[in-house]
Protein backbone atom coordinates (compact mmCIF):
# COMPACT_ATOMS: atom_id res chain seq x y z
CA UNK A 1 0.00 0.00 0.00
CA UNK A 2 1.21 3.47 -0.89
CA UNK A 3 0.30 6.91 0.39
CA UNK A 4 -0.09 10.22 -1.46
CA UNK A 5 -0.20 13.49 0.46
CA UNK A 6 -1.34 16.63 -1.35
CA UNK A 7 0.26 19.88 -0.18
CA UNK A 8 0.14 22.13 -3.25
CA UNK A 9 -2.84 24.36 -2.39
CA UNK A 10 -2.36 28.12 -2.35
CA UNK A 11 -3.74 28.71 1.18
CA UNK A 12 -4.29 32.39 0.42
CA UNK A 13 -6.24 32.88 3.65
CA UNK A 14 -3.03 32.21 5.58
CA UNK A 15 -0.91 34.84 3.89
CA UNK A 16 1.61 36.24 4.86
CA UNK A 17 2.59 32.92 6.50
CA UNK A 18 2.18 31.07 3.22
CA UNK A 19 4.24 33.68 1.40
CA UNK A 20 7.22 32.02 3.11
CA UNK A 21 6.32 28.32 2.78
CA UNK A 22 3.35 26.12 1.95
CA UNK A 23 0.48 25.48 4.32
CA UNK A 24 1.52 21.91 5.13
CA UNK A 25 4.81 23.20 6.59
CA UNK A 26 3.08 25.60 8.98
CA UNK A 27 3.75 24.52 12.60
CA UNK A 28 0.88 23.01 14.57
CA UNK A 29 2.01 23.16 18.20
CA UNK A 30 5.46 21.50 18.16
CA UNK A 31 5.86 20.10 14.65
CA UNK A 32 5.07 20.87 10.98
CA UNK A 33 1.49 20.19 9.94
CA UNK A 34 2.53 17.48 7.48
CA UNK A 35 4.04 15.35 10.25
CA UNK A 36 0.56 14.42 11.50
CA UNK A 37 -0.46 12.95 8.15
CA UNK A 38 2.86 11.16 7.70
CA UNK A 39 2.54 9.66 11.19
CA UNK A 40 -0.99 8.43 10.49
CA UNK A 41 0.19 6.67 7.34
CA UNK A 42 3.12 5.07 9.16
CA UNK A 43 0.85 3.88 11.99
CA UNK A 44 -1.37 2.30 9.34
CA UNK A 45 1.55 0.35 7.86
CA UNK A 46 2.21 2.69 4.91
CA UNK A 47 5.85 3.62 4.45
CA UNK A 48 5.98 4.35 0.69
CA UNK A 49 4.80 7.97 0.57
CA UNK A 50 4.62 10.59 -2.17
CA UNK A 51 4.38 14.30 -1.42
CA UNK A 52 2.86 16.52 -4.13
CA UNK A 53 3.91 20.13 -3.62
CA UNK A 54 4.13 23.46 -5.40
CA UNK A 55 7.39 24.45 -7.16
CA UNK A 56 8.29 26.95 -4.42
CA UNK A 57 8.31 24.21 -1.75
CA UNK A 58 10.25 21.57 -3.67
CA UNK A 59 13.65 22.22 -2.10
CA UNK A 60 12.13 22.41 1.39
CA UNK A 61 10.58 18.96 1.05
CA UNK A 62 13.65 17.48 -0.55
CA UNK A 63 15.86 18.68 2.28
CA UNK A 64 13.35 17.35 4.80
CA UNK A 65 12.80 13.89 3.33
CA UNK A 66 15.83 13.01 1.22
CA UNK A 67 17.98 13.02 4.34
CA UNK A 68 17.29 11.39 7.66
CA UNK A 69 13.73 10.11 7.03
CA UNK A 70 14.92 8.22 3.98
CA UNK A 71 17.66 6.74 6.12
CA UNK A 72 14.94 5.39 8.43
CA UNK A 73 13.49 3.06 5.82
CA UNK A 74 10.81 5.35 4.40
CA UNK A 75 10.51 5.57 0.64
CA UNK A 76 9.70 9.25 0.08
CA UNK A 77 9.15 10.72 -3.35
CA UNK A 78 8.46 14.42 -3.96
CA UNK A 79 6.48 15.51 -7.02
CA UNK A 80 5.67 19.01 -8.22
CA UNK A 81 2.30 20.22 -9.46
CA UNK A 82 3.69 22.81 -11.85
CA UNK A 83 0.35 24.46 -12.69
CA UNK A 84 -2.59 24.53 -10.24
CA UNK A 85 -5.11 22.62 -12.34
CA UNK A 86 -7.07 20.95 -9.55
CA UNK A 87 -6.77 18.15 -7.03
CA UNK A 88 -6.88 15.32 -9.58
CA UNK A 89 -4.11 17.01 -11.53
CA UNK A 90 -2.04 16.98 -8.34
CA UNK A 91 -2.64 13.24 -7.91
CA UNK A 92 -1.77 12.69 -11.59
CA UNK A 93 1.63 14.22 -10.84
CA UNK A 94 2.32 11.18 -8.64
CA UNK A 95 1.17 8.51 -11.14
CA UNK A 96 4.77 7.29 -11.70
CA UNK A 97 4.83 6.55 -7.97
CA UNK A 98 1.33 5.01 -7.74
CA UNK A 99 2.04 2.59 -10.63
CA UNK A 100 -1.49 1.16 -10.85
CA UNK A 101 -1.59 0.19 -7.19
CA UNK A 102 -4.05 0.87 -4.38
CA UNK A 103 -3.17 3.95 -2.35
CA UNK A 104 -4.25 6.16 0.52
CA UNK A 105 -4.92 9.78 -0.43
CA UNK A 106 -4.59 12.41 2.27
CA UNK A 107 -4.98 16.17 2.01
CA UNK A 108 -2.18 17.49 4.22
CA UNK A 109 -4.29 20.13 5.97
CA UNK A 110 -6.54 17.42 7.43
CA UNK A 111 -5.46 16.54 10.96
CA UNK A 112 -7.28 13.75 12.79
CA UNK A 113 -6.74 13.61 16.55
CA UNK A 114 -7.94 10.34 18.00
CA UNK A 115 -6.57 7.27 19.71
CA UNK A 116 -6.93 4.30 17.37
CA UNK A 117 -7.44 6.26 14.14
CA UNK A 118 -5.01 3.91 12.43
CA UNK A 119 -7.27 0.94 13.25
CA UNK A 120 -10.05 2.44 11.13
CA UNK A 121 -7.66 3.19 8.28
CA UNK A 122 -6.12 -0.30 8.33
CA UNK A 123 -9.61 -1.84 8.13
CA UNK A 124 -10.53 0.44 5.22
CA UNK A 125 -7.35 -0.58 3.39
CA UNK A 126 -8.11 -4.29 3.88
CA UNK A 127 -11.75 -4.09 2.80
CA UNK A 128 -11.58 -1.54 -0.01
CA UNK A 129 -13.12 -2.62 -3.33
CA UNK A 130 -12.98 0.76 -5.06
CA UNK A 131 -13.15 3.82 -2.87
CA UNK A 132 -13.45 4.34 0.88
CA UNK A 133 -14.04 7.87 2.11
CA UNK A 134 -13.87 8.96 5.73
CA UNK A 135 -16.87 11.06 6.70
CA UNK A 136 -17.97 13.18 9.62
CA UNK A 137 -21.22 14.93 10.64
CA UNK A 138 -20.76 18.73 10.90
CA UNK A 139 -22.90 21.76 11.68
CA UNK A 140 -22.06 23.57 8.42
CA UNK A 141 -22.13 20.91 5.68
CA UNK A 142 -22.81 23.45 2.93
CA UNK A 143 -19.09 24.36 3.00
CA UNK A 144 -17.96 20.83 2.11
CA UNK A 145 -18.64 17.83 -0.09
CA UNK A 146 -21.88 16.41 1.33
CA UNK A 147 -22.59 12.68 1.06
CA UNK A 148 -25.85 10.77 1.17
CA UNK A 149 -25.49 7.20 2.37
CA UNK A 150 -27.37 3.94 2.70
CA UNK A 151 -25.65 2.02 5.45
CA UNK A 152 -21.97 2.20 4.64
CA UNK A 153 -22.60 2.78 0.90
CA UNK A 154 -22.28 6.28 -0.53
CA UNK A 155 -25.12 6.80 -3.02
CA UNK A 156 -24.69 10.51 -3.72
CA UNK A 157 -22.15 13.30 -3.27
CA UNK A 158 -22.75 17.03 -3.77
CA UNK A 159 -20.00 19.65 -3.67
CA UNK A 160 -20.92 22.59 -1.41
CA UNK A 161 -24.71 22.42 -1.98
CA UNK A 162 -26.86 25.40 -0.96
CA UNK A 163 -29.38 23.04 0.67
CA UNK A 164 -27.54 19.95 1.94
CA UNK A 165 -29.59 16.75 2.15
CA UNK A 166 -27.51 15.50 5.09
CA UNK A 167 -24.94 16.87 7.53
CA UNK A 168 -22.42 14.15 6.63
CA UNK A 169 -19.37 15.41 4.77
CA UNK A 170 -16.29 13.87 3.18
CA UNK A 171 -13.06 14.65 4.99
CA UNK A 172 -9.70 14.72 3.22
CA UNK A 173 -8.83 11.03 3.73
CA UNK A 174 -9.56 8.33 1.11
CA UNK A 175 -8.49 4.82 0.17
CA UNK A 176 -8.51 4.30 -3.62
CA UNK A 177 -8.13 1.16 -5.70
CA UNK A 178 -5.66 0.60 -8.51
CA UNK A 179 -8.46 1.43 -11.00
CA UNK A 180 -7.91 5.09 -10.08
CA UNK A 181 -4.81 5.34 -12.27
CA UNK A 182 -6.83 4.65 -15.43
CA UNK A 183 -9.65 6.92 -14.28
CA UNK A 184 -7.17 9.77 -13.80
CA UNK A 185 -5.77 9.28 -17.29
CA UNK A 186 -9.26 9.49 -18.80
CA UNK A 187 -10.42 12.47 -16.73
CA UNK A 188 -11.72 15.57 -18.52
CA UNK A 189 -11.52 19.19 -17.42
CA UNK A 190 -14.44 20.32 -15.28
CA UNK A 191 -16.50 23.47 -16.07
CA UNK A 192 -14.13 25.28 -13.68
CA UNK A 193 -11.22 24.39 -15.95
CA UNK A 194 -9.71 21.95 -13.44
CA UNK A 195 -9.24 18.22 -13.05
CA UNK A 196 -11.39 17.33 -10.02
CA UNK A 197 -10.99 14.38 -7.65
CA UNK A 198 -14.73 14.78 -7.06
CA UNK A 199 -15.28 13.39 -10.58
CA UNK A 200 -13.23 10.31 -9.62
CA UNK A 201 -15.32 9.84 -6.48
CA UNK A 202 -18.52 10.23 -8.50
CA UNK A 203 -17.43 7.49 -10.89
CA UNK A 204 -16.96 5.04 -8.01
CA UNK A 205 -20.32 6.08 -6.53
CA UNK A 206 -22.10 5.46 -9.84
CA UNK A 207 -20.45 2.01 -10.03
CA UNK A 208 -21.64 1.17 -6.50
CA UNK A 209 -18.04 0.82 -5.32
CA UNK A 210 -17.87 3.65 -2.77
CA UNK A 211 -18.03 2.90 0.95
CA UNK A 212 -17.79 5.36 3.80
CA UNK A 213 -16.48 5.20 7.34
CA UNK A 214 -18.14 7.66 9.70
CA UNK A 215 -15.60 8.89 12.22
CA UNK A 216 -16.71 8.68 15.87
CA UNK A 217 -17.46 11.70 18.04
CA UNK A 218 -14.19 11.08 19.86
CA UNK A 219 -12.28 12.04 16.69
CA UNK A 220 -11.32 15.68 16.38
CA UNK A 221 -11.04 16.78 12.76
CA UNK A 222 -9.10 20.01 12.93
CA UNK A 223 -9.71 23.06 10.79
CA UNK A 224 -6.45 24.66 9.65
CA UNK A 225 -7.83 27.33 7.34
CA UNK A 226 -7.55 30.52 9.42
CA UNK A 227 -5.13 32.13 11.85
CA UNK A 228 -7.50 31.56 14.78
CA UNK A 229 -8.09 27.93 13.85
CA UNK A 230 -4.32 27.32 13.65
CA UNK A 231 -4.06 28.55 17.23
CA UNK A 232 -6.96 26.33 18.30
CA UNK A 233 -5.37 23.35 16.53
CA UNK A 234 -2.13 23.85 18.42
CA UNK A 235 -4.02 24.00 21.72
CA UNK A 236 -5.95 20.82 20.83
CA UNK A 237 -2.73 18.96 20.06
CA UNK A 238 -1.12 20.22 23.27
CA UNK A 239 -4.11 19.10 25.35
CA UNK A 240 -4.06 15.67 23.69
CA UNK A 241 -0.31 15.27 24.22
CA UNK A 242 -0.62 16.28 27.87
CA UNK A 243 -2.97 13.30 28.35
CA UNK A 244 -1.63 10.71 25.92
CA UNK A 245 1.98 11.58 25.11
CA UNK A 246 3.51 12.97 21.94
CA UNK A 247 1.29 12.79 18.84
CA UNK A 248 2.26 12.93 15.18
CA UNK A 249 5.94 12.02 15.60
CA UNK A 250 7.12 10.03 12.54
CA UNK A 251 10.30 8.71 14.18
CA UNK A 252 8.39 7.30 17.14
CA UNK A 253 5.74 5.70 14.93
CA UNK A 254 8.43 4.06 12.80
CA UNK A 255 9.79 2.46 15.97
CA UNK A 256 6.36 1.41 17.25
CA UNK A 257 5.57 -0.27 13.92
CA UNK A 258 8.85 -2.18 14.02
CA UNK A 259 10.27 -0.41 10.96
CA UNK A 260 13.35 0.75 12.88
CA UNK A 261 15.23 -0.39 15.97
CA UNK A 262 15.43 1.50 19.25
CA UNK A 263 19.00 2.40 18.36
CA UNK A 264 17.83 3.88 15.05
CA UNK A 265 15.18 5.88 16.90
CA UNK A 266 17.61 7.28 19.46
CA UNK A 267 20.03 8.23 16.70
CA UNK A 268 17.31 9.92 14.63
CA UNK A 269 16.20 12.21 17.47
CA UNK A 270 19.67 13.12 18.67
CA UNK A 271 19.61 16.51 16.93
CA UNK A 272 16.44 17.61 18.76
CA UNK A 273 16.73 19.83 21.80
CA UNK A 274 15.97 18.47 25.27
CA UNK A 275 12.27 19.37 25.59
CA UNK A 276 11.13 17.70 22.39
CA UNK A 277 13.50 14.78 22.78
CA UNK A 278 12.25 14.15 26.31
CA UNK A 279 8.66 14.01 25.02
CA UNK A 280 9.63 11.24 22.64
CA UNK A 281 11.59 9.30 25.24
CA UNK A 282 8.73 9.58 27.73
CA UNK A 283 6.37 8.06 25.14
CA UNK A 284 8.61 4.99 24.88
Amino acid sequence: MKGVILTAGGATRLKPITDVYGKALVPIYDKPMIYYGISLLIKSGVKDIAIVCSPSDLNLYRSMFDGRFKNLGLDFKVYVQTTPLGTADAVKSALPFIENEDFVLLFADNIFVMEGMETLLKKAIRENEGLVMFTLPVSNPEKFGVVNVQGDKVVEMEEKPEKPKTNLIATGLYVLSKETSAKLQDLKLSPRGEYEMTDIYQSYISEGKCRQVTLPESCKWLDTGTFDSLLECSQTIKDFEDKHGIYGCPELELYKQGFISKENLLSSIEHYKKDYKDKILKSL
